[in-house]
């Protein structure tokens, strides 16, 4: 073999060395991060493990379920006894909450499913008639938060289940029966 061969043969090997190393370098950073990460409770895909339990769950009972409807005069309306959202449909909230004269208001019931990161959680909410308390709708909804990567920059990410704009649209439009003022 030539020299100017051997040399490059040298060279050669030499490259490999020093892609090995870095190839060798680079995976131990990869792993040490992994690591880093796993500790501060970052685990990949149990954002979408939770996320497709929280939509299971969701399946089965979540959303809303109306037994009867519930009566409310323009002037109660008026006089706010009852909440509104952001976009004028009549809503519910808790009887601590609620206005003394509201006819209805919700007891709330909240089921941690996973307490570490991620939470998840189940929300339930009975509506009761104030005059006779009878339960007049059930309200479910299922949250995931958290399970992200943690990076310190930004609050993590949710998932909530079913559609809270499309359950509020619900209960305006199932539960509640708008009347005239006979006055």
């Amino acid at each position: 073999m030539s020299e100017r061969h051997k040399a490059m043969d040298c060279g050669l090997r030499h490259r490999r060395n020093v892609l090995g190393a870095g190839l060798i370098e680079t995976l131990a950073r990869a792993m040490l991060i992994t690591a880093l990460a796993g500790c501060a409770g970052y685990v990949p895909g149990r954002q979408a493990y939770w996320d497709e339990k929280v939509k299971e769950m969701c399946e089965k009972d979540g959303g809303v379920t109306i037994y009867e409807r519930v009566r409310i005069s323009k002037t109660e309306i008026n006089r706010r006894v009852l909440p509104m959202t952001a976009d004028g449909r009549l809503s519910f909230t808790t009887k601590e909450s609620a206005h003394p004269e509201a006819p209805i208001y919700a007891e709330e019931r909240i089921t941690y499913l996973r307490e570490s990161n991620p939470r998840v959680r189940r929300t339930e909410s009975e509506i009761l008639r104030r005059t006779d308390e009878a339960i007049v709708a059930r309200w479910v909804i299922y949250a995931r938060a958290g399970g992200d990567f943690p990076t310190g920059f930004s609050e993590g990410t949710s998932f909530i289940c079913p559609d809270l704009q499309k359950m509020t649209t619900d209960l305006h439009e199932q539960l509640f029966i708008v009347e005239g003022d006979s006055k």
